[in-house]
């Protein structure tokens, strides 16, 4: 679990960099960049990639620190060693 949420993690965020400062998606506020096309006049919404991207960067990192405590609780209770080990 840790793993996968590790590189979820770190590719969520490289994707939000990208979205952030290549592509102009998002605004640095991590807000939508929701201004109206000067030709169109049509304002853009998110679609589900962007959403998803929203999604995986806010679980992942969540999804790493409970990995992390489930396994100090599991250490702390003496459940994952073996019988006579201090």
């Amino acid at each position: 679990m840790k793993w996968v949420g590790g590189a979820v993690w770190a590719g969520s965020w490289y994707l939000m960099y990208l979205e952030i400062t290549r592509w102009h998606h998002v605004k640095p506020s991590l807000a939508f960049n929701s201004e109206p096309d000067p030709v169109t006049g049509i304002r853009p919404r998110p679609g589900q990639p962007l959403i998803l991207l929203y999604v995986a960067s806010v679980a992942a990192p969540l999804m790493v620190m409970a990995g992390w405590v489930v396994q100090i609780r599991t250490r702390r209770s003496g459940r994952g060693m073996p019988p006579g080990c201090p």
